[in-house]
């Protein structure tokens, strides 16, 4: 049985998001009682979304402190995976099955662009686009703010190093991308274009307007895959699955999982669906799998960004200190277990669903990928590539709320820095490129020579979090603050819609 009437994927009957995730944090901590020994999940409901939470970060830092962390993301992704249901022709079948079932090949069409290969690395930023060697600039200032990690920094300088080496530009000629969601606000595929690569788009819009707005100054290059019957992620897994097996027939495929869509629980089955198209396709045909995860996430907080955070409340100007002795910025912005800090960066207002999204079907999805491979069923470990990194918070569609809106002007008051559109997608494109490339990455599947616990913590290192995880105060009620800045500096927002 469906959630709802509509074809396509769905969750359990009757089951929201909300009670999904919490049956699968239950789930989680009655299969491995000594690593969750002292964890409690609130009841469900109401109780749940209340305090998910803080529940959600002593979670992830029992997890991340175990030895058995990458088993633990291995045992959750296959938890998800295994409820997932499809909804086909009036009928109910588990997801698992029916992607297992055959179905013919969709009809690709192939059309080459006229374009010259070649990415010329380029980061907007602050009103000034940063070329070639001067994203190195770009890179130290943010690194100089606090607002990303070493590994990213190392893994963008890395790619801006390759550019020169390749005559400047990145050249991706024979490379293969099936990109889903290749239409979505952050991928990376006309990036991928530019170098020459060939892409399969997967996406319900049709990507001639966005070829062609990418073209107004010069003309993209390499080769454009469609398969106008295999568009719909949510009704159409199969299809997809077929048509990327057929695109994979010339050679590996790069798979980029970047669809979005929010709302009745749909982040949760976009995102669970494409990795289920994944893990169904044959190990041959990826060559890698790569993702986006939000900053609003509970993220291991890398040393260097502990150390700025104690030292930025240390150093905190007075009107910031007196909010913070009045509770209005409480220093708590970090969970410590042992070795390891979680960053308390979930907001509430985007529900259990979404995060549900974020920590289930990429965070530990990743992990699981990168240290197992795809085999959900206890076969010999065989690792991914994976490129799972933290993108900043952006000014994309999906946060037009109100309160977002506001708490955007005035984050700048507080060291957090909210990003434009092209700036995250460019930084990303980069920084994804360094994983797939560079066979020392964190995510490679040739650097094994560490335990699952270690690589799926590598996996997860490069973080562009905009100030997020170095942030010296509590992070929701830093939004809450800087909610009211905003308010002030734009009291038109008071009487916005959502």
């Amino acid at each position: 049985m469906a959630t709802r009437n509509e074809d396509g994927v769905q969750l359990p009957a009757g089951v929201s998001g909300s009670r999904f995730f919490h049956g699968v944090l239950n789930d989680t901590v009655a299969a491995f009682p000594r690593v969750f020994g002292g964890v409690r999940v609130p009841g469900a409901g109401k109780p749940f979304k209340q305090r998910y939470d803080e529940a959600l970060v002593r979670f992830e830092a029992a997890r991340v402190a175990s030895s058995e962390r990458a088993t633990v993301a291995r045992f959750m992704t296959r938890r998800t995976h295994d409820q997932l249901v499809i909804r086909h022709n009036g009928r109910t079948t588990p997801l698992r099955d029916h992607l297992a079932t055959h179905h013919d090949t969709p009809r690709l069409v192939t059309r080459k662009l006229p374009g010259t290969a070649g990415l010329i690395p380029a980061v907007p930023f602050e009103g000034h686009v940063y070329r070639g060697r001067e994203v190195a600039s770009v890179v130290a200032l943010l690194r100089e703010r606090n607002h990303l990690t070493d590994g990213a920094a190392a893994g963008l300088a890395w790619t801006v190093g390759r550019a020169e080496i390749d005559g400047g530009a990145l050249d991706l000629t024979g490379q293969r991308f099936a990109i889903l969601g290749a239409g979505a606000e952050l991928a990376p595929t006309i990036a991928l274009l530019r170098a020459g690569a060939t892409v399969l788009w997967i996406d319900l819009a049709d990507p001639d307007e966005a070829v062609a707005r990418a073209s107004a100054d010069a003309p993209l290059a390499g080769t454009l895959v469609t398969a106008p019957n295999a568009r719909n992620i949510l009704e159409q897994p199969r299809e997809i699955a077929a048509a990327i097996t057929a695109f994979a027939a010339d050679g590996p495929v790069h798979l980029g999982l970047f669809a979005y869509a929010p709302g009745a629980g749909r982040e949760l089955r976009l995102a669970a669906a494409m990795d289920a198209i994944a893990r169904s396709l044959a190990p041959a045909d990826v060559a890698s799998v790569g993702m986006y995860i939000s900053p609003t996430t509970p993220a291991t907080v890398q040393p260097e960004d502990r150390e700025a955070s104690a030292r930025l409340f240390a150093d905190q100007p007075f009107w910031t200190a007196t909010l913070s002795r009045l509770r209005a910025l409480p220093g708590n912005p970090h969970h410590v277990h042992g070795d390891h800090a979680i960053a308390r960066a979930v907001v509430p207002l985007q529900g259990p669903g979404y995060q549900a999204a974020q920590y289930l079907a990429k965070m530990a999805t990743a992990e699981s990928w990168a240290t197992h491979g795809a085999d959900l069923d206890g076969g010999a470990p065989r690792p991914m590539t994976v490129s799972a990194n933290v993108a900043g918070i952006s000014k994309t569609r999906s946060l037009e709320h109100p309160l977002f809106k506001a708490a955007f002007i005035g984050a700048p008051s507080f060291g957090v820095q909210i990003f434009d559109v092209p700036t995250t997608r460019s930084l990303s494109a980069l920084l994804m490129l360094h994983d797939l490339l560079d066979t020392s990455a964190p995510g490679a599947a040739t650097s094994n020579g560490v335990a699952p616990a270690q690589k799926a913590a590598q996996t997860l290192s490069q973080q562009v979090h905009g100030g997020v995880y170095s942030l010296p105060w509590h992070f929701q009620s830093t939004i809450r603050t800087a909610a009211v800045v905003g308010l002030a500096k734009r009291p038109s927002l008071l009487f916005a819609r959502r």
